[in-house]
Formats: C-alpha cells, structure tokens, sequence
C-alpha cells in the first residue's frame, strides 16, 4: 500500500475532498490504514502541483473519516503486447 493523501472534508453533496501528496487516477480505490475500501476517485481538481481529489465515500458514515489518512494498492499491471 502507497500513502496518496488526507480527507479533508466532504462537501454538501456527501463526497469526500482529499489532499493528495501524489497524482491518482479517476475511478481508483482509496484504502484506509487497515486495508478497507472507504471510497472511489471521481475526479481530480485544483493546481498540478498540490492537486486535490474528489471522491464518492462507500462507508456509513464518511464524516467519522475526516482527517484521515488514505491509501492505494499497488498493483502490477500487465502489459499489452
């Protein structure tokens, strides 16, 4: 697993908005410290250089994750020949 970020807060539309520490891609999932899927990544926002994430939570009760720190698996992804 890869540290990619903070949960900063969630809009009034219910969606997480994360600091990210490095660049992701739309529809990855975000991971918490013990390996649970807590959301998906919809959409990058704001400057290149310390860029924002916006993403649908899949947990209960999202607010309880505010501050939290987020992860991503690292996967090996196969080539195309």
């Amino acid at each position: 697993m890869k540290k990619v970020g903070r949960i900063s807060h969630i809009t009034r539309s219910g969606l997480f908005v994360i600091e990210l520490e490095e660049k992701i891609s739309p529809l990855t999932y975000l991971l918490d410290s013990s390996k649970r899927k807590i959301a998906i990544a919809v959409d990058l926002i704001g400057p290149i250089t310390k860029p924002f994430c916006i993403a649908k939570p899949l947990v209960r009760k999202p607010e309880s994750l505010i501050g939290s720190e987020v992860y991503v698996k690292l996967e090996r992804r196969r080539r195309k020949i």
